[in-house]
């Protein structure tokens, strides 16, 4: 077996582990702020609310992600709506993280001592104030850590993206596996670069639940 084939295709394997970085990289980011936001307000609101959220988080988390792509793939285009195969896979993935993170954040929410909200209660704090001084910074730190595993698993995820076209890493690799026929050398420097990707998102990950863990 020579690894010479992988060596002399690394640069472009890092050309499309850069793609997949920024794809990753917003799609947790935008995904995470529309959990938080979505999460937070089903905690505080009505029945009806809260059944719509609900109904959001088990329909998108009962999906496979490469179903959610290609649903957003071609959905857009019969609404007429021309998007590139990037922002099509971008926006699933976002509504789909999404759904992770809303139910990451109200099962944080909820977890907040019942006891600590009658006392703010006690004190006349405002709904909003004792949502923002007593409830949401401890919430915060007990969605950290599921949050990171969310993150991880759409990082792994955003190899999917090469299905409907997009290049990113996967696409990469299998544009080289096409030309050299190394599909062993190739695909174990792709697992390489995505482990050095996540595997210390793994470790801040461990940190954080065996920190909480030690907090309580």
């Amino acid at each position: 077996m020579s690894i010479s084939v992988l060596l002399a295709n690394l640069p472009y394997l890092f050309q499309g582990a850069v793609v997949t970085l920024w794809l990753a990289f917003i799609v947790v980011t935008a995904g995470t702020l529309l959990g938080a936001i979505v999460g937070t307000i089903a905690s505080g609101g009505g029945r009806i609310l809260r059944a719509i959220v609900t109904a959001y988080v088990f329909i998108f988390r009962g999906i496979p992600v490469l179903v959610v792509m290609f649903l957003g793939f071609y959905t857009f285009p019969a609404l007429g709506i021309r998007l590139s195969a990037y922002a099509a896979v971008t926006i699933s993935m976002i509504v789909y993280v999404g759904a992770f993170v809303t139910e990451a954040v109200r099962g944080a929410i909820a977890a907040v001592p019942a006891g600590q909200v009658a006392a703010a209660k006690s004190l006349g704090m405002r709904r909003l104030t004792m949502l923002r001084e007593v409830v949401l910074p401890q919430a915060a730190r007990l969605a950290i850590a599921p949050i990171l595993n969310i993150s991880l698993m759409a990082i792994k995820q955003t190899s999917y993206a090469s299905v409907v076209g997009a290049w990113e890493l996967s696409f990469a690799a299998r544009e080289i596996v096409e030309r050299t026929l190394a599909a062993f050398q190739i695909f174990l420097g792709v697992m390489m670069i995505y482990f050095l990707i996540c595997y210390p998102i793994s470790l801040l990950a461990n940190f954080c639940e065996r920190k909480l863990s030690f907090d309580h």
